[in-house]
Order: structure tokens, then C-alpha cells, then sequence
């Protein structure tokens, strides 16, 4: 059997940061994974559109795992000891930046649908779908270079850094856009229900704090790039671009959803697509008590949508809200007819 070549001194700088994304990478797919199946447990009756997005990134991100996680055994467990197997780009080159890149650019897309219907205007929107292709072109530009390479210590370079540039640069704008367009809009809709009011303030920094996540990601990966002597850092931060997006759109998507019993479920109006689900004692048909019984309500009244305030209907169609006309919305009771509920079943 043939030696191995001896391992470099400082091997530590390149085997660090690919044990760091690594462990990154399948603790985000972890947290995606629960955001996921809270998605499905509660807005079953989402729009078809918006379900297709969710699980079609979703099993996009389950395929970037299983390729991450090969690359991962080859260059740990294969490829113990043999530094050729460290440098050595495999499917990296697709799993990374292609598949990263694609990802972003479905969930820039997405956003840039919901401020056209904000905005009612495509300027923006336009502006933001341009950096999304741009930073696209450059992640796939990035891919085919580090195909052609083979390995990491022949990789970096001056196409590397342009393709690069371009492709977290671009995605970097793109964010900040997108958080700061949807900050604008969102902030001009003017609504009596308090409820409703709550959602928009609470999407409104979930978009500040995912769009400036995001946005920082990508241009620490992009400093890291570019960084003197060719360490390869960027490794730590390039193997979970993908994840950042799929995860805070799933955050964005979730916060519709209401803890029943919670500091705010006390005589609130609920808005959301969500059946009312309490946890409450049921009272039967038999004089029996089930104290483990789970009542779902499903209480609901109509208000006709030509009522509403055109900013408003527009605003609830981008919390994920589907609306008809006429339009119909779960309620969740209030304490009096709880009250009243009760003082009925106790007489009978």
C-alpha cells in the first residue's frame, strides 16, 4: 500500500472551517427540518402556490444534506489522514454554490411577487428580481470554476473572486432591498384591528432581522473569499447561504401562527388561515366529563372584502391570509361567550 503524503503543518485552516460548515449546515437543516413540520401541522389549507414553494425548497435542501454529508464522510471517514481528500473538491462545487445560489434565488423571487402586491408597482420588484438572477448567474459561475479545479488550493483566483463578487455581492443588495421595501410598505397599512396590527409590527422585524441575517452571511462569506494568502474560510459560511434563506422565509411563513393561552390570546380577534385549536376541558353527551378532551373550534363570521381598506386586503394576502369574497376568518371566542358556553352546559 502506498504512503500518504505527509499533512501540512497548519492543516488546522483547512480542516477547521470545513468541520464548522459542516456542523453548521445539519444544525440550520435541524431547525429548517421542525420549521417545516410546524408549516404542515398548521396551515394545511395554504395556497397550493405557497405549499408547492415551501416543500419544493424543503426536499431542494434535503438533496444539498445528503451531498454535503457524502462530501463530508469521504474527506473524515474514506479519506482519513490523506490531505488530497481534504482539498479535494468533489460535489462540492454543485452542492454549495449551485444549489445555494437556486435557493436564494426562488426565495428572492418569492419576495419580490409579495412587494409587487404591496407596492402595486413592478420598479422594485424588478430591481430586486435582477440582483436575484445576478447573484444566480454568479453562484453558477462560481460552481463551473470549482468544477474545473478539482481542488480548493487551486480555486481561488481572479475569476473566483469576480464570479464571487457577483454572486454574494448581488445577494447581499438583494436582501437589504427586500427587507427594506417590505419595512416600507408594511408600515404604511393602517388598520382598526389590533390583531392584524400585531402581525404586520411582528413581520416587519422578523423581515429586518432575517434580511440583515442574510445579508451579513453573505458578505462575511464574501470577505472571507477574498481574504489574502487563499485560506479557505469561505467554507465555513458557503455551506449554509442555502439554509439561511430556506430557514427565515419558513420563520417569515410561521409567524402567523398564534400560542393559544399566551400573553397575547387573551380577547384578541385571531386572523390566519389557522383552524382555532383549543385546549379545553369538552364537555360530552354523556354526564361524564372527559378532562383529557380537546375541543376544536371552528366558530366563524363573514365580512364582506369591499369593506375593507385596499392596503389592508393587500397586507393580508402577503401574511399568507387567503381572501374571498366574501371572506371568511376563524375567530377565537372571546372570555363572555366562554362564559356564556358554559353557564349553558352547566344547565343542561
Amino acid at each position: 500500500m502506498s504512503s500518504l503524503p505527509p499533512l501540512p503543518p497548519d492543516i488546522q485552516r483547512t480542516v477547521g472551517p470545513l468541520i464548522v460548515g459542516y456542523l453548521l449546515h445539519w444544525g440550520l437543516f435541524g431547525t429548517l427540518s421542525t420549521q417545516v413540520y410546524m408549516y404542515f401541522i398548521a396551515f394545511p389549507s395554504d395556497p397550493w402556490g405557497i405549499q408547492v414553494l415551501v416543500y419544493g425548497v424543503y426536499i431542494a435542501e434535503v438533496i444539498q444534506t445528503i451531498l454535503l454529508s457524502q462530501s463530508c464522510f469521504r474527506t473524515f471517514a474514506t479519506g482519513f489522514g490523506d490531505i488530497n481528500a481534504v482539498i479535494a473538491e468533489g460535489n462540492l462545487w454543485f452542492s454549495v454554490p449551485i444549489m445555494s445560489s437556486c435557493i436564494a434565488a426562488v426565495v428572492q423571487a418569492f419576495y419580490a411577487y409579495r412587494i409587487s402586491i404591496l407596492a402595486r408597482s413592478y420598479i422594485l420588484p424588478g430591481i430586486i428580481l435582477f440582483l436575484s438572477l445576478l447573484q444566480l448567474g454568479g453562484g453558477l459561475a462560481t460552481g463551473i470554476i470549482a468544477n474545473q479545479s478539482k481542488l480548493f488550493t487551486d480555486f481561488l483566483g481572479l475569476r473566483v473572486f469576480i464570479s464571487t463578487g457577483l454572486w454574494n455581492g448581488a445577494s447581499a443588495a438583494c436582501d437589504v432591498l427586500i427587507a427594506a421595501g417590505m419595512t416600507y410598505y408594511l408600515s404604511r397599512t393602517q388598520t382598526q384591528w389590533r390583531q392584524t396590527r400585531q402581525i404586520v409590527q411582528k413581520l416587519i422585524r422578523l423581515i429586518i432581522e432575517t434580511g440583515t441575517l442574510t445579508a451579513t452571511i453573505a458578505i462575511i462569506n464574501l470577505i472571507l473569499s477574498l481574504l489574502p494568502g487563499k485560506p479557505t474560510y469561505f467554507q465555513a459560511t458557503s455551506g449554509i447561504l442555502g439554509k439561511m434563506y430556506s430557514t427565515t422565509m419558513m420563520v417569515v411563513f410561521n409567524s402567523r401562527m398564534k400560542i393559544l393561552g399566551g400573553s397575547q390570546s387573551e380577547n384578541s380577534e385571531y386572523i390566519s388561515t389557522l383552524n382555532d385549536i383549543s385546549l379545553r376541558k369538552r364537555a360530552p353527551s354523556s354526564s361524564t366529563p372527559d378532562p383529557n378532551g380537546v375541543l376544536v373550534t371552528q366558530d366563524q363570521f363573514t365580512v364582506a372584502m369591499d369593506e375593507w381598506p385596499v392596503t389592508v386586503r393587500d397586507t393580508l394576502v402577503v401574511l399568507g391570509v387567503t381572501c374571498a369574497n366574501p371572506w371568511t376568518i376563524p375567530r377565537q371566542k372571546t372570555a363572555s361567550e366562554d362564559r356564556k358556553e358554559s353557564r349553558l352546559q352547566l344547565t343542561d
